[in-house]
C-alpha cells in the first residue's frame, strides 16, 4: 500500500514517473520488455532475409514458407494465457503464475540459437517458429503484468515505460544484428536472440516481488 500512495500523491507527468522508476516491479516490467521484445523484431526483420541468404529461398518460396513462424506466434499468444489460467485456476497466486509461464516460454526462445546449424532450411523454420511461439507466449505475461501489479491509474504510465524501453532496444538490437550479419554470420545474431530471453526472465524473477493485494 505504501507504493501505491507513493505513487498517487505524484500527480505531475514528471512526479508520477519519477515515483514509478523508484519501483523495483516496474524495473522488473520494463528490463523484461527491454530484453524480450527485439526478439521478436529480430525474426519480423531477419526472417525473409536469412531464408535468402543463408537457405537459398526464392521469393515465391518465402511467401510460401515465411508465415509459418508468425502462426506459431498466434498460437503462443493463446498458450501464455492458457497456461497463466491454468495454473491460477489451481490454486497458484497471479504473479506466480505469470513468473512461471515466463520461465516456460523461455525455454523454446531458445531454439534460436542452433538455427543456422539446422540441417536444412525447414528444421531451421521449425527452430524459428517455435522461438516465435515462446516469445508469444512471454510477451503476454509481460503486458498483464502492469495491470496485475499497478492501481489502474497508473498501469498506462508503466506499459508506456516499458513500451518505449522496448522500442529503443528493439531498434537498437536490429541495427546491432545487420552490422553483425555483414561483418561477420547469422550465426552470433541467432545467438544473441536466443540469450536475450534469459536475461529477459531474470529480470522478471528477481525483480518483480511485490504484487498487489490479492495477488500473492
Amino acid at each position: 500500500m505504501g507504493r501505491d500512495t507513493a505513487i498517487a500523491s505524484s500527480r505531475s507527468g514528471t512526479g508520477r514517473y519519477l515515483a514509478l522508476l523508484k519501483q523495483a516491479d516496474v524495473w522488473g516490467i520494463v528490463v523484461g520488455r527491454a530484453f524480450s521484445d527485439p526478439i521478436w523484431w529480430f525474426y519480423v526483420f531477419w526472417i525473409p532475409q536469412y531464408l535468402s541468404d543463408a537457405r537459398g529461398f526464392s521469393l515465391k518460396q518465402i511467401g510460401i514458407f515465411a508465415w509459418i513462424p508468425f502462426l506459431a506466434a498466434d498460437l503462443g499468444n493463446f498458450t501464455g494465457g492458457f497456461g497463466s489460467g491454468f495454473f491460477i485456476k489451481r490454486g497458484m497466486p497471479v504473479i506466480r503464475s505469470r513468473k512461471l509461464v515466463c520461465i516456460i516460454c523461455t525455454i523454446p526462445m531458445l531454439a534460436g540459437i542452433p538455427v543456422t546449424r539446422a540441417p536444412n532450411a525447414y528444421w531451421a523454420l521449425a527452430l524459428i517458429s517455435l522461438a516465435t511461439w515462446g516469445y508469444a507466449g512471454y510477451s503476454t505475461m509481460a503486458l498483464t503484468f502492469p495491470s496485475d501489479l499497478f492501481p489502474q491509474d497508473v498501469v498506462a504510465s508503466v506499459s508506456g515505460l516499458s513500451g518505449f524501453a522496448a522500442g529503443v532496444m528493439g531498434t537498437l538490437f536490429t541495427l546491432t544484428a545487420g552490422a553483425i550479419v555483414d561483418r561477420y554470420s547469422y550465426l552470433p545474431a541467432f545467438i544473441a536472440a536466443g540469450v536475450l530471453p534469459l536475461l529477459a526472465t531474470a529480470a522478471v524473477m528477481v525483480l518483480i516481488r511485490t504484487p498487489r493485494a490479492g495477488a500473492t
